[in-house]
């Protein structure tokens, strides 16, 4: 990640950057603020609607697809810069690991997780799947992912953490 090729898919000059961010890390800095989300899950009922809405939304999104492009590109300048580091935990990492905490604690109040799996347990099984898809995007890995890839991920994270059965097709 340098100035010129943030200025390059920006389509400004150096200039106009240095203009309105002193640095590489002033950039980044404010774009994982840009990418914060604070707000609570929306709750759609269940816990396979839930992962289901979390799933399409992500999976579904271009948004959600450049910012995940957009961090796998920069993790290494985040993690060997300790204020960028922090500012991904606190804008990043921590909300989305409490809005799958929140998830998993709605489900599990309706009796839909199993009482044996801990929270963050729950929210790496729904977490891992899209990880990997957003590593294969990023690294342009040819996968062969259905269109109902978000329906399949989700009856697979339901048979591992929840008291879900299977809908018979």
């Amino acid at each position: 990640m340098t100035m010129e090729s943030i200025a390059s898919r920006a389509s400004v000059s150096k200039v106009s950057l240095y203009r309105r961010w002193g640095s590489k890390q002033a950039v980044m800095a404010n774009v994982l603020q840009g990418l914060s989300d604070q707000q609570p899950p929306e709750d759609c009922g269940s816990l396979e609607a839930d992962v289901l809405a979390l799933l399409k939304a992500s999976i579904g999104s271009p948004v959600a697809r450049s910012a995940a492009k957009v961090l796998l590109r920069t993790m290494g300048e985040i993690s060997a810069v300790p204020e960028l580091l922090a500012l991904y935990r606190t804008h990043l990492l921590a909300p989305r690991l409490e809005q799958l905490r929140v998830l998993v604690a709605r489900a599990r109040l309706r009796g839909e997780v199993r009482s044996d799996v801990e929270l963050d347990v729950a929210g790496a099984v729904i977490a891992g799947p899209l990880f990997l898809y957003y590593l294969t995007l990023f690294a342009e890995v040819d996968v062969n992912l259905p269109n109902d890839t978000a329906e399949q991920l989700t009856q697979a994270i339901l048979s591992g953490i929840g008291r879900w059965r299977p809908h018979s097709a």
